[in-house]
């Protein structure tokens, strides 16, 4: 009976925090703050359990932070290193995806000095067998646990981090899975027994492209080959200073050289498929095979988080970690950094996960006397967005999609949906969307009573100009882009005739024809 109420109080201590959060403020675990979690409306989780700085009895960036809590002494078995700036970076990250989305990753910090508190070993580790500690550690798991709640009933699915950092010769972003070096090394990455315990198991079976462990782990669209591919110069480069400099970086000049990854720049110590002998962070540590989405083995007490969120380690370099002047001698890469890796999160999401808006109409093309269409959301498409048209002429309901035909002009329309975080880049939409062409078309439109409008467009898509044939003499054309803007006003006063798009971008625009300065119809056209 005692364990049964014991479940039923810790499900309801996770309701009421679920039911209180607000994205982007903080709330803690007690009122010292050890234990904040920021909650989020994203399908992202980030934590951050070593870069704790409170009860340290150290002076970390020019401040004191004196060891005043009786109840936690100094932790006595396992590694007491901080990660220095991860509680830093990973607020610095989390502001970056807000700016770019309108939304909040969830963030779970671990403020306690890791001397104190190591929330990503077995709780008995962790605390070393301290009470209070350990009541620290359960703070921070159930937080993790509150977020994956959230993702899992908002978005379906998502993905989540677990923040670190290292110093290691070759300095690197170290990406674990749960696989180990020697594995990696092995070049076998998609056999069961690594897949069933790899951290991203579920994305294995529902990444949108289909692509293999082996080409989730280090493809050209791989986590690590993102930060390869990111647009800051490289960090090496930035510090002329420190150890780091007597490793040139291999002659990679912009990026993140990250492992594994697709880029091989040379000999063993350039190659960042693999990690061969160096060192190496594989992600076989409490959190992230707690919280990832594999079966948990590879280590003592695995617990597997298996469901819906798959979970990546990042173990950062030192270099990209650096807060400068005041706080120390090297010059801040953290700021540029943070940004970097919110990017990067960001396009893993989009190429691997984002279906979220996914929506389609029965038919590409209705006429206005056909029966009002309403959208269905397919395959892992989210209900509850925003349906928005352009450009206007077309009467739609924002909030099931539905067409009014009757009421609408005939004309070729663009129709997104959207769910998620409002975002200012991508407004009005929401920051996660999907856009499909629509042709309402009118059938009873007409020069005479018993002549329909016919045109035929070729070449379409075209490089510059497009032709026009139709069965009545057309007076006028224009061509707007999707977004209503106004690009190209031609007079034809004949029933045939070509058009130069030329000077317009690559995308898409709608051509519209005029007959005695009434519209009476449009098409889209594809300019490459």
């Amino acid at each position: 009976m005692m364990k049964k109420i014991t479940c039923l109080l810790f499900f309801a201590m996770l309701s009421s925090v679920a039911f209180s959060q607000t994205p982007g403020v903080s709330e803690f675990s007690n009122p010292n703050g050890y234990i904040e979690y920021i909650p989020g409306n994203l399908p992202i989780i980030i934590s951050a359990p070593h870069g704790g700085v409170i009860n340290s009895g150290e002076t970390i960036g020019g401040v004191f932070y004196p060891d005043e809590d009786a109840n936690l002494p100094d932790r006595t078995c396992g590694n007491n290193e901080r990660d220095d700036n991860t509680d830093v970076l990973v607020r610095r990250i989390q502001d970056e995806i807000f700016a770019l989305t309108g939304g909040y990753a969830h963030v779970i910090i671990n403020n306690l000095h890791r001397s104190k508190m190591d929330p990503n070993r077995i709780v008995s580790q962790g605390s070393c067998g301290n009470s209070h500690a350990a009541s620290y550690w359960s703070d921070f798991q159930n937080y993790i646990n509150v977020a994956s709640q959230s993702v899992e009933s908002n978005w379906g699915k998502g993905l989540y981090i677990d923040l670190h950092g290292q110093n290691h010769t070759v300095p690197r972003i170290e990406i674990g899975y749960n696989i180990s070096a020697s594995e990696l090394n092995a070049s076998d990455l998609n056999s069961a027994s690594i897949v069933n315990k790899s951290t991203i198991m579920n994305l294995v079976s529902t990444n949108l492209n289909g692509y293999t462990h082996e080409e989730l782990v280090r493809g050209a669209f791989s986590l690590g080959q993102l930060f390869q591919e990111a647009p800051a110069t490289f960090y090496n480069s930035i510090d002329p200073s420190g150890s780091e400099t007597s490793y040139p970086g291999c002659g990679v000049t912009s990026g993140y050289r990250a492992v594994p990854s697709n880029s091989d720049y040379g000999d063993t110590s350039c190659d960042d498929t693999t990690p061969h002998s160096y060192s190496y962070f594989d992600g076989n540590y409490y959190n992230n095979r707690r919280h990832g989405s594999g079966d948990g083995t590879g280590g003592p007490a695995s617990v597997g988080g298996s469901g819906t969120i798959d979970g990546i380690m990042t173990e950062v370099n030192r270099r990209v970690r650096d807060l400068g002047a005041p706080y120390d001698s090297n010059p801040n890469t953290l700021e540029p950094f943070a940004i970097d890796y919110a990017h990067v999160v960001l396009e893993y999401l989009s190429i691997h996960y984002d279906d979220f808006s996914s929506f389609d109409y029965a038919a590409t093309s209705y006429d206005i006397t056909d029966d009002d269409p309403t959208p269905v959301v397919t395959n892992g498409g989210l209900s509850g967005g925003l349906y928005l048209s352009t450009p206007s002429g077309l009467v739609i309901d924002q909030n099931t999609g539905t067409i009014d035909l009757s009421e609408s002009t005939a004309g070729t329309y663009t129709i997104t949906y959207s769910v998620g975080p409002n975002s200012t880049v991508t407004a009005p939409h929401r920051y996660y969307n999907t856009a499909k062409s629509i042709e309402i078309t009118n059938n009873n439109l007409s020069v005479s009573e018993e002549t329909a409008l016919s045109v035929k467009l070729y070449p379409n898509p075209t490089s510059g100009i497009i032709n026009f044939e139709s069965n009545t003499q057309i007076s006028e054309v224009k061509i707007h882009s999707v977004l209503g803007q106004r690009l190209v006003v031609k007079s034809i006063n004949n029933n045939e005739s070509s058009i130069d798009i030329s000077q317009l971008r690559t995308g898409s625009y709608l051509i519209t024809f005029y007959i005695d300065d009434k519209s009476v119809g449009s098409k889209l056209i594809v300019k490459h």
